[in-house]
């Protein structure tokens, strides 16, 4: 009863005292501030949470988009070759129109260090359909071709090395030819062509088909050099790539459905 009757006088004069009346508010409004300063930590962990998955998911957009642009390139490359053929055998209007050619992305993840060799280690191998012969290009012309086949990676064997030959066509002319290799980067070479060749400086030339390795029209590279040998008999041309083959990151793995008979 004792206990009751205290209780109650407590209570009375609590109510009726103007400082406990404050010191309950103070500790209302503390009870308040700890409960905001402790959800701070897991405000701040589910906003890093968010954007780290917004990062994410950029990145993932933003190589999308590049391997988009990759394809369309590799496509666009082929448009002024088949205009200049369509130029050439336009009276052939019931002539079979080739298929698109498979296309596969794949990024360069090693360079041989052997400085008389001309190879590249691209991350696709057999697990993922890639066989020996298909040719690979990047957003600006062909690179070169699959040599060497593994589970999961694969060697390219650049135009430009001494142990490869590219059949090629001129875009202006249609005259054929087999640019070779000659062990360094910014040049290959035409051997032996008749003096009286129809060949300019600036003149595009692009796969033949020829070979049925590399599909026909894809850029090889550009004249930038002409010679006629001693006795005038022969033209030597010299071939600028049209892909930059030092500085590429990603390249194309393309299967041909359309090389020439």
């Amino acid at each position: 009863m004792v206990a009751i009757v205290l209780g109650i006088a407590l209570l009375a004069f609590a109510r009726a005292s103007p400082f406990l009346q404050q010191l309950s508010g103070l500790g209302a409004d503390i009870a308040e501030v700890s409960s905001d300063i402790t959800d701070v930590p897991k405000q701040l962990l589910n906003t890093a949470s968010a954007y780290l998955e917004s990062r994410q998911t950029m990145r993932q957009r933003i190589q999308e988009l590049e391997d988009k642009q990759l394809m369309l390139s590799a496509r666009a490359q082929k448009m002024e070759a088949l205009t200049a053929e369509n130029m050439r055998y336009r009276a052939l209007l019931n002539s079979p129109v080739a298929e698109e050619a498979t296309m596969m992305v794949a990024r360069i993840v090693a360079v041989s260090p052997d400085v008389n060799r001309h190879l590249l280690t691209v991350d696709r191998g057999s697990d993922d359909g890639v066989v020996i012969g298909q040719s690979v290009i990047n957003s600006e012309g062909v690179m070169g071709q699959i040599v060497q086949v593994g589970i999961s990676a694969s060697r390219v064997l650049l135009i430009t090395d001494v142990q490869h030959g590219i059949p090629v066509l001129n875009n202006r002319t249609g005259q054929r030819a087999i640019a070779d290799g000659v062990g360094r980067l910014d040049h290959l070479v035409i051997q032996n062509l008749a003096s009286t060749s129809d060949v300019n400086t600036g003149d595009l030339w692009v796969t033949s088909g020829l070979g049925e390795r590399f599909p026909t029209g894809y850029p090889v590279g550009i004249t930038s050099e002409t010679t006629t040998s001693g006795d005038a008999a022969y033209l030597s041309v010299t071939i600028q790539p049209a892909a930059a083959l030092d500085v590429a990151s990603h390249v194309l793995i393309i299967s041909s459905v359309d090389a020439a008979e």
